[in-house]
């Protein structure tokens, strides 16, 4: 949903980091084999990513160096990702590259841990790889399953990669009762293939954004609508349907799918809202 700069981070540096101050033994060793079999396939991963082909990369879940799965996941867990370790400085930095500290793949909650885009436990290689990891909330990180990407239109939107703010696709719709609640939805801009639109559709099911979205925008127009309503009575509807535009517009400025400005335009278009709702509210 949000799209982000890729880490400008090293993969030899953050190797070298990760073996820093371990000790002196097999495992170690086998791990110092493996070095260049990691830059190699997360350069590989890179350039799959950059055309758009990042499902046909295949899993290995070992190195040709002998290091064993656990083994390169632990580079992740003991050294990467824990704190104190030398290796750390790159975590949190992919931690703070979010904007305003949200999660890039909902834009609603705070980030928390990081998420291999592609699973460490299916693709052990790419487990310190910082193109593969991506900041994000824990709910989040919990929704994406650690399953394969069979093909393209299967692949969540990667925010390294992608871009998915070219055109409006989160659209919402009021349902026509008291209290007030949204149902969000995706939409098909006509400039895209249906490929793309279903990759879209696909990362909104995933990351179960309507049930996500529907509690925060029934919580934001319930707190607005009294004051939506008094600028009725004093200004007439012209001017508050222009009011509700320029807060689409505002929204859209920023991100063109929030579910902020999906809520507003779904307001906008509602015949009930505004020939119904509004002129009884407080009545």
């Amino acid at each position: 949903m949000i799209r982000l700069d890729k880490p400008q981070i090293q993969q030899s540096e953050v190797v070298d980091d990760c073996l820093d101050n371990m000790r002196k033994n097999e495992k170690r060793e086998k791990l110092s084999k493996a070095k260049d079999e990691i830059i190699k396939f997360s350069e590989e991963y890179d350039l799959l990513a950059e055309c758009g082909n990042l499902s046909s990369i295949s899993p290995k879940d070992k190195s040709e160096s002998g290091a064993s799965k656990g083994e390169l996941i632990s580079l992740y867990d003991d050294k990467f990702s824990k704190k104190g370790q030398t290796a750390r400085k790159y975590y949190d930095s992919i931690i703070l590259s979010a904007p305003n500290g949200k999660c890039p793949q909902c834009g609603q909650r705070l980030v928390r841990t990081l998420d291999h885009y592609l699973p460490k436990s299916k693709y052990p290689l790419l487990a310190i790889t910082p193109y593969n990891l991506i900041p994000c909330c824990s709910d989040c990180n919990k929704d994406k399953l650690d399953g394969l990407f069979e093909s393209r239109e299967l692949e969540t939107i990667h925010p390294y990669y992608d871009d998915f703010d070219d055109e409006v696709w989160l659209k919402a719709i009021l349902i026509e009762q008291e209290p007030l609640s949204f149902n969000f939805f995706t939409y098909k801009p006509e400039s895209w293939s249906d490929e793309k639109y279903r990759r879209a559709k696909n990362h909104f099911e995933v990351f179960g954004l309507n049930n996500l979205y529907k509690p925060y925008a029934a919580e934001r127009i319930t707190g607005e609508i009294g004051s939506i309503s008094r600028m009725l009575q004093l200004c007439g509807e012209e001017i508050v349907k222009q009011e509700i535009m320029n807060r689409i517009s505002d929204e859209r400025k920023i991100y063109k799918n929030t579910w902020k400005a999906a809520v507003y335009e779904a307001i906008y278009v509602s015949t009930w809202f505004w020939e119904y709702y509004l002129p009884n509210y407080g009545r």
